[in-house]
């Protein structure tokens, strides 16, 4: 039996999903957890081999893509489709890059939701089509592994000194680090890109190394 993992904090989306599941899919188990750290344990579980993961982007716990950037960490992106009220260019193009089968909007029409989440059961990829006249961001925003590292360590409140030490770099070394990921981040203090790296799904829960 393919096992699925819902994660859904509102009770009657998660119910919805269920019963249009279980009515195209007889032989679909599913499980739904309604929070970042129950989904993490869920992903985390070396009993369980889900077949597909449906993620709501808005769960408490969660920030931004947080949690889609933990099931990429897992290697679990191939399986994984973002099903939210969320409908913003930069996160589709995010979840595109991550590897993910797809991204579906929860206001889509029930005919064109069940042939999205179709595609997804069998492997296709399934992204929303933009609002007409948004505007679309192309780029996506990338730190380096070591820029993403050291904004680890500042939302943990160490300051430079104490980063260096830890990694062994200078002060000026660290300070370069992080004014070049303000930079790419488009802000201009270090509270700010530590917020929107956890948005755009840069640091998720823990440390990198």
């Amino acid at each position: 039996m393919n096992e699925v993992l819902i994660v859904e904090d509102h009770p009657f989306v998660a119910e919805a999903t269920k019963e249009l599941l279980s009515r195209a899919y007889p032989l679909v188990s599913t499980t739904v957890r309604s929070n970042a750290s129950a989904a993490i344990e869920a992903l985390t579980d070396p009993n369980r081999a889900w077949h597909r993961i449906l993620l709501d982007l808005d769960i408490p716990g969660a920030h931004g893509l947080s949690v889609a950037t933990e099931i990429q960490r897992q290697g679990l992106a191939g399986i994984a489709c973002v099903v939210t009220a969320t409908h913003r260019s930069d996160y589709v193009a995010q979840i595109k890059a991550m590897g993910f089968l797809g991204y579906i909007v929860k206001a889509t029409p029930v005919d064109e939701f069940a042939a999205a989440l179709g595609k997804i059961f069998v492997g296709v990829q399934s992204f929303a089509a933009l609002p007409e006249g948004a505007q679309v961001r192309h780029e996506v925003v990338r730190l380096t592994r070591r820029q993403a590292q050291i904004l680890d360590l500042v939302r943990t409140g160490s300051n430079s000194k104490q980063i260096g030490r830890s990694l062994k770099l200078s002060e000026g070394t660290v300070n370069n680090h992080i004014n070049a990921a303000m930079s790419a981040l488009e802000v201009s203090t270090r509270s700010h890109a530590v917020a929107k790296a956890i948005e755009c799904g840069m640091l998720g829960f823990g440390t990198l190394h």
